[in-house]
């Protein structure tokens, strides 16, 4: 795991968003309107050969609707790990710190910090992993992986 800082955009009001927008900034990227592409179709950020999801507190892993009706953590995770897109993982934190994770390492992150949740009933009810709020411990734990 590699670790580097960025600048939060401040355009959006939305955190996720920013930290989404402040990575791609990161990599010469430039971000005008949020982009909805589906876990498995594309990645948040491609350059060369890393394709990187972003990710920040609270985040979702993907909608409960593309869980095709997975209800366990472990079988979620493992539908996600076969069609996930990406090949980087970066988690933004609230500061402007960067940690880059490869899928082995960003999958021991969603087990160590995640939970098994839902989507709201008016979103359909399905179950989904969620990330849990960043936290003290959440930053000591990426910061002892950290190169």
């Amino acid at each position: 795991m590699t670790t580097y800082n960025f600048a939060p955009a401040t355009t959006p009001k939305n955190h996720g968003i920013a930290v989404e927008w402040g990575i791609c900034s990161h990599y010469g990227v430039e971000r005008k309107a949020h982009d909805h592409t589906a876990y498995d179709k594309d990645s948040d950020v491609n350059v060369g050969d890393a394709h990187i999801s972003v990710k920040s507190s609270k985040f979702t892993l993907m909608s409960g609707n593309l869980c095709e009706g997975r209800t366990t953590f472990d079988d979620i995770w493992n539908l996600y790990e076969a069609r996930v897109h990406s090949n980087r993982f970066v988690y933004g934190t609230q500061d402007g710190r960067a940690f880059d994770m490869d899928k082995r390492e960003f999958k021991q992150f969603v087990y160590q910090f995640c939970i098994l949740t839902r989507e709201s009933t008016k979103n359909g009810g399905q179950p989904k992993i969620q990330c849990r709020k960043e936290s003290g411990k959440m930053l000591k734990w990426l910061e002892a992986r950290a190169i």
